[in-house]
């Protein structure tokens, strides 16, 4: 059986296998993969391996793979918590969401591709669902973040730091961009604009498509609430005694601003892939660390000597 520091680690790797996941399944929107194994789940065009056709078959039928792998693994990562953490823990709270939020992710792709939500489909149904999908996505990478952090915990848990309940609001930030960020890369997959002046007017247009119009919200919202809370992290970095917090502050601080400086070149690159990916990879790892510093101002005592 696993001792608590395996436990950690593995939950670690967890975390890096949950985000390639997320990350593949973006690269099959992208690439209008997502009917590659027809109308069928969780087969492909009704079959365990299919045959060599499309391209953009091997790309969702890996995300299948890959995903169905995951599925296992997040099985075991729950079994094993049980095994040695006691119910009241919260590394085995954190286990038993990573399961239940994996459920959903599941099931969420599994709608998109049996209601016939990909590819070309630009209806508001097609946007609601991508939401849903987003915010799951996002409880799960936290899920698993947390399970990490909580890994090395006592089965005694500290008083929290003041404004501590203040805090709890900061991921809410985070989930309103990637919402709309999500949107924003639904619409330029959907509606690619020849150029940025050209996109910019059709954000304005009224007579554009709802998505269109939806997907400047994204850089507004990162400019000027990432910003803030970038501004508020650095700050936060030079006045806590806490040496992991001063750590976790200055990660959340550097990594806000080099999101929002990277998200201004892959609007102004014109979205390749590969900063799509990216972007969203960054978006994952901001998350992350803002749900762990949140936790340990929950548990400042015991925390406060973690790396």
């Amino acid at each position: 059986m696993m001792t608590r520091t395996q436990y950690k680690k593995f939950a670690f790797g967890l975390l890096v296998y949950t985000i390639l996941v997320i990350l593949w399944g973006a690269w099959v929107r992208i690439s209008h993969s997502g009917d590659g194994c027809g109308d069928t789940w969780p087969l492909c065009h009704g079959k365990l391996i299919p045959e060599a056709e499309r391209g953009k078959t091997w790309v969702e039928y890996g995300h299948r793979l890959t995903s169905g792998i995951y599925g296992l693994v997040v099985i075991y990562f729950y079994w094993v918590a049980r095994k040695i953490y006691d119910k009241s823990h919260f590394a085995r709270t954190a286990a038993l969401a990573t399961l239940i939020f994996m459920i959903t992710e599941a099931l969420l792709g599994a709608k998109l591709v049996l209601f016939g939500l990909v590819a070309s489909n630009d209806t508001p149904y097609r946007a609601f669902v991508m939401a849903l999908h987003q915010l799951n996505s996002f409880m799960l990478t936290g899920s698993v973040a947390l399970a990490y952090a909580a890994a090395t915990l006592s089965d005694t848990t500290p008083a929290p730091l003041a404004n501590y309940r203040k805090y709890k609001l900061f991921p809410w930030i985070i989930v309103v961009l990637g919402v709309t960020g999500a949107w924003a890369a639904l619409s330029n997959s959907l509606f690619p604009s020849e150029n940025l002046f050209d996109g910019f007017l059709a954000d304005l247009s009224t007579e554009s498509h709802f998505l269109v119009r939806l997907r400047g919200l994204h850089p507004v919202l990162a400019v000027t609430c990432a910003g803030s809370l970038a501004l508020f992290f650095w700050l936060k970095a030079q006045s806590t005694d806490n040496p992991l917090l001063q750590k976790k502050s200055a990660q959340m601080s550097t990594f806000l601003i080099v999101g929002i400086l990277f998200g201004m070149g892959t609007l102004l690159f014109h979205a390749p892939t590969w900063m799509k990916v990216t972007h969203l990879c960054f978006g994952h790892g901001i998350w992350v660390t803002l749900l762990q510093w949140v936790f340990f101002t929950r548990n400042p005592v015991q925390t406060s000597q973690q790396a």
